[in-house]
């Protein structure tokens, strides 16, 4: 269980540490010793034969939650999630999405779709109903709380309650109208359609109308001088725009509901502006375009017209680091929480 943490405080979560010897915390002696090649967390080697100090550190995590530490001088708020497979725990997550209640829903690659309360309690957990094949990379949250996920290399797409159980599945493979290949992402206008990307070889978006059935394709081949090259991540904001991260181009796209451009920016590369494989893309109540940077491990913010406002991230293990992050999701209430996927967790940020 998380709890908010002050300023003053930082603490280590050694449940972290020694779930499956893949620690994300800060266990500083853990990480000394991997330094020197040991094949276990020292945590471990000690504690299991110490009785006492198991018994004391179960105390510390049932009184604190087995806090994270966090860093306000990087405006991270908090630290929800663990490598592992039990509940609130991950692997290798990549998609997320809020409903307006709060609810925070994440699949991984387990295809497992977890729910967690707006300070990061888990709360329930359902899996697709087939994985095998593949897991998810999409996942989004129309207004009325469904939750439908981009179930990939099954070329469609599941709706689901909050609860987990199936309402719809659309899609089928192949290149035709009301076909997939393998759906990225999925976003929800005003009026209830539904926008689709997809990739390998059938690299567009496909709009679906309310009543889940096939509308048209919207956007395909070349825009702006390229091909769309795998839109890995999708969202309508409150103006109606549908905004496409298109990865493989490293660009933001922005088009209208009938699907012509309004804007383009973003290239290859590192620095302010620049994009290195964009994944996903979200707005701030402040209207600003938050994009999740996979390649450069990093959130960078723009204007809607492409102005580079700022970045926050760098590559790394540590609070305030990102290690290959695949969505970020922003709340109403102006904090946003990234899902630092190689890493295992989510950090929740206020970026002034």
């Amino acid at each position: 269980m998380m709890r908010y943490v002050g300023s003053a405080v930082r603490t280590i979560s050694h449940r972290s540490a020694i779930s499956d010897g893949l620690h994300s915390g800060p266990c500083i002696a853990c990480s000394q010793m991997r330094n020197k090649g040991s094949s276990a967390p020292p945590c471990l080697k000690t504690w299991a034969t110490h009785p006492v100090l198991i018994s004391l550190l179960l105390t510390i995590c049932l009184a604190t939650g087995c806090e994270r530490a966090v860093s306000p001088e990087h405006g991270v708020l908090k630290v929800f999630g663990e490598p592992g497979m039990g509940p609130g725990a991950f692997s290798y997550p990549r998609a997320a999405g809020m409903s307006r209640d709060g609810k925070f829903y994440i699949v991984d690659k387990s295809a497992r779709v977890q729910r967690f309360d707006i300070d990061g309690n888990f709360e329930h957990q359902w899996r697709m109903p087939e994985w095998e094949a593949g897991k998810p990379v999409g996942l989004s949250v129309s207004d009325d709380g469904r939750v439908f996920v981009a179930d990939t290399h099954y070329s469609r797409v599941m709706v689901f309650d909050a609860e987990g159980v199936e309402l719809a599945r659309f899609g089928e493979t192949g290149n035709g109208d009301g076909q997939f290949q393998l759906p990225t992402d999925v976003a929800i206008d005003a009026r209830g359609y539904i926008y689709v990307g997809e990739y390998n070889g059938n690299d567009r978006i496909t709009k679906w109308r309310p009543d889940y059935s096939f509308d048209r394709v919207l956007i395909s081949g070349e825009v702006d001088g390229h091909p769309l090259r795998r839109p890995a991540g999708l969202m309508v904001d409150d103006d109606q725009t549908l905004w496409v991260a298109d990865a493989v181009n490293h660009r933001v796209l922005g088009f209208d509901l009938d699907g012509q451009l309004k804007e383009s920016f973003g290239e290859l590369g590192r620095h302010a502006g620049q994009l290195r494989y964009p994944y996903d893309i979200d707005m701030d109540n402040e209207g600003r375009l938050i994009v999740c940077e996979y390649g450069n491990c990093r959130i960078q913010r723009f204007d809607t017209s492409g102005k580079s406002l700022g970045t926050w991230g760098k590559p790394g293990r540590e609070i305030g680091m990102l290690s290959s992050p695949w969505a970020v999701v922003c709340g109403g209430d102006g904090r946003m929480f990234v899902v630092d996927s190689l890493n295992g967790r989510v950090q929740v940020v206020r970026w002034p």
